[in-house]
């Protein structure tokens, strides 16, 4: 019983560590936009360090908020992002 219950805990852990990697991946960018190209499929993020952060804008999986699509995404706005793996899951522009 008590094999049993050093493996149950075991299992658990591994299970709980790997979720805590797995939601590790996506990266928080905060920033302006300095770049749009193709017509809002691709955005360049400024940050308050200077560094510029690239990421692709998908219209049925990134999450928009504050704007309507991609397309009306302009340099200059406030942008907070979550990007995973160079595409963005999430973008929020903020005014």
């Amino acid at each position: 019983m008590k094999k049993l219950l050093s493996l149950a805990s075991a299992l658990l852990l591994s299970v709980v560590m790997s979720g805590a990697i797995w939601a590790a991946d996506a990266d928080k960018v905060s920033g302006t936009i300095s770049k749009v190209e193709d017509g809002g499929r691709s955005i360049v993020v400024k940050t308050k360090d200077g560094k510029e952060v690239s990421m692709n804008i998908s219209g049925s999986r990134t999450k928009l908020e504050g704007i309507g699509d991609r397309s009306e995404f302009k340099a200059g706005q406030k942008v907070s992002a979550e990007v995973d793996g160079g595409s963005a899951t999430k973008v929020k522009v903020t005014k």
